[in-house]
């Protein structure tokens, strides 16, 4: 995630409603298949801290790093949109009127993105120094990262959402009452 794009002329910077729109609901609709997935890798970062036989949790901490890297695909493409047309449209239209700066807050989302980002990273190379010889506590360990990142990423949405859904709402009722 990087709030540092601007210019352009078509999408949502058109300010068109069905555009502005259309944009909200990617994001919801975006951020709650996020969610789910994010709840799977929690659910099976807490099983395999839970789970005694280590040949299974060898399995299953091998699929959890397939499934996050699928997790870490789809979070890069949604952030990329975000990047790209969301978030420049919003510092543009917002940077014109004399209110207080959102860059402290799209900043703090940029920190909480990488921050996630980075358990990830950590599950994932402790993964890769999992061997049969491995005990159950470096299992739990391992899980604990991509805890700490369902966590952290879930934390993200929601404060994501609280910033950007009131401030589409303003747009809309800004184009609204203009064109009445």
């Amino acid at each position: 995630m990087a709030i540092y794009s601007t210019g352009y002329t078509s999408g949502i910077a058109s300010s068109n409603p069905e555009e502005l729109a259309f944009a909200t609901d990617r994001l919801r609709v975006e951020h709650e298949e996020l969610r789910e997935i994010v709840r799977m890798l929690e659910t099976s970062a807490k099983e395999l801290i839970l789970l005694d036989d280590s040949v299974k949790g060898i399995q299953l901490v091998q699929e959890l790093r397939k499934q996050t890297d699928q997790f870490v695909n789809e979070l890069e493409r949604h952030a990329e949109w975000e990047d790209q047309e969301l978030f420049p449209f919003l510092l543009t239209y917002f940077h014109r009127q004399s209110a207080p700066s959102m860059m402290p807050s799209f900043w703090v989302l940029e920190k909480d993105h990488q921050l996630g980002m980075s358990f990830i990273q950590s599950f994932q190379e402790a993964v890769i120094e999992i061997t049969p010889l491995v005990v159950k506590k470096r299992l739990a360990e391992t899980a604990a990262h991509l805890l700490q990142a369902c966590l952290i990423l879930n934390d993200h949405f929601t404060m994501e959402e609280q910033l950007i859904f009131p401030l589409m709402e303003k747009v809309l009722t800004d184009l609204e009452s203009f064109f009445s």
